[in-house]
């Protein structure tokens, strides 16, 4: 599982560069995000564009997309997607 974290972490930086200088609480939302979902889905997805902007109202409207598993919205992502975007926006 630490090894899954760090690899989570370096892809989270590797993609959203200005994270590094960022607050810890908007690295820990998309290092979680990242190790749910993968740094594939990190590399390829419109998340990563605003935060590399830095908009984060934008970023928590992206976060709150992906809350869906064979189809359907699962209520156990939405509450995380919601933890996550709690974290980007303090």
């Amino acid at each position: 599982m630490r090894q899954d974290l760090r690899t989570a972490l370096a892809a989270a930086l590797r993609y959203c560069p200005v994270l590094a200088t960022e607050s810890e609480g908007r690295l820990a939302a998309i290092v979680d995000f990242t190790f749910n979902l993968g740094a594939g889905r990190l590399q390829t997805s419109t998340l990563r564009r605003r935060v590399n902007q830095r908009d984060w109202h934008g970023a928590g409207q992206e976060l709150r997309r992906w809350v869906y598993g064979g189809g359907k919205v699962l209520p156990g992502l939405v509450a995380r997607r919601e933890a996550e975007v709690m974290l980007l926006l303090s």
